[in-house]
């Protein structure tokens, strides 16, 4: 019986604060840009947090594009639902010129840096770097 009324609660309250909380889907979201520099002499796979204005979405639909290959510079603007609270950056080169350097970037609706870092290719040309900038 404590099960049913303690579900019961449970669905209320979540019932409420999901009814709260549409009332400003349509509120403006984030905007944030990533940014890719370096040597374009190399093919860099980016992963990103792509755009999601669906307040009820939990994980990312197959069907969204959220990982390329490209060479730099390269950079893409994506919008972000309020209720989503990061954004997540990743460069990764596998077949690079060694010692050659990059610099990846999480950049505000106004250009401003958020979240930047710099990596450089091993001595077989490998790299990586990962971003996550949360808002507060």
């Amino acid at each position: 019986m404590k099960v049913k009324i303690l579900t019961s609660i449970f669905l209320l309250a979540t019932t409420v604060l999901i009814s709260c909380s549409k009332g400003g889907g349509n509120a403006p979201g984030y905007t944030y840009t990533y940014k890719l520099t370096g040597p374009a002499t190399s093919i860099v796979q980016v992963q990103y947090t792509p755009t999601m204005t669906d307040p009820n979405m939990t994980e990312v639909p197959d069907d969204i594009e959220y990982e390329e290959d490209v060479t730099p510079p390269w950079e893409k603007t994506v919008t972000l639902h309020k209720n989503i609270s990061g954004a997540g950056f990743s460069a990764s080169v596998s077949d690079g010129v060694p010692g050659a350097t990059y610099t990846i970037s999480i950049l505000n609706k106004d250009g401003n840096v958020l979240k930047t870092g710099d990596f450089t290719l091993d001595s077989y040309g490998h790299g990586v770097l990962l971003l996550n900038y949360y808002r507060n």
